[in-house]
């Protein structure tokens, strides 16, 4: 096989496996006539989630990404408070807590969406308030290896 074909074949398998799957809309929650999108692409035994929340302007058929999560932050519901979208992340088996984002800032969020992978926060933007426990999430998860 040629050095071209030995790198080729990983990536045609990494893009077939995340090309096949069908993302499942979870919920959808209404904001001042705006509508929030929670989906999840299951990765089955060999991956993990792949959490992604998309907002909907009133009237707009678009939708346009605002956070998304690959393994961690596990999002288990979101709800909206006021102006407030509220992401339920699992922190452990008894116990969750709450990503808020200050729905009155959508544009920085549909500008710059909130991007994490495994604990590791990629993307971000001026108005996200990263929450400790998704900071210590973090760190447990570097000091224990996890993030690869």
């Amino acid at each position: 096989m040629s050095e071209l074909m030995r790198k080729f074949v990983p990536l045609l398998f990494f893009v077939t496996l995340v090309g096949c799957g069908t993302p499942t809309e979870l919920k959808t929650v209404n904001w001042n006539g705006n509508r929030i999108t929670w989906t999840v692409l299951d990765g089955g035994a060999t991956t993990s989630y792949y959490w992604k929340i998309f907002f909907t302007k009133k009237g707009s058929n678009s939708q346009d990404l605002i956070f998304e999560s690959y393994s961690s932050p596990y999002i288990t519901d979101i709800s909206t408070n006021g102006n407030k979208l509220l992401i339920h992340c699992a922190v452990d088996r008894d116990s969750t807590d709450i990503i808020t984002i200050d729905l009155n800032k959508i544009e920085d969020f549909i500008d710059d969406p909130i991007e994490y992978e495994r604990s590791l926060l990629e993307q971000t933007n001026e108005s996200y308030i990263e929450p400790e426990f998704v900071k210590q999430d973090r760190e447990f998860a570097i000091k224990h290896n996890l993030t690869n």
